[in-house]
């Protein structure tokens, strides 16, 4: 992420009422978490099924 997208980010949660823990937890995962192909597949079906 650049950090126009990180700030740009940031600015938007906050406007939407999130606490900086958050944002900063949401960042961390998104910053540092590698999906599994399985991970990615699960998401995919459960949004199908919801529409």
């Amino acid at each position: 992420m650049t950090q126009k997208e990180t700030t740009n980010i940031i600015l938007k949660l906050n406007e939407e009422g999130w606490s900086a823990k958050k944002i900063t937890a949401f960042l961390t995962y998104v910053a540092m978490h590698n999906p599994t192909e399985e991970e990615v597949v699960s998401i995919i079906d459960q949004g199908k099924e919801e529409d």
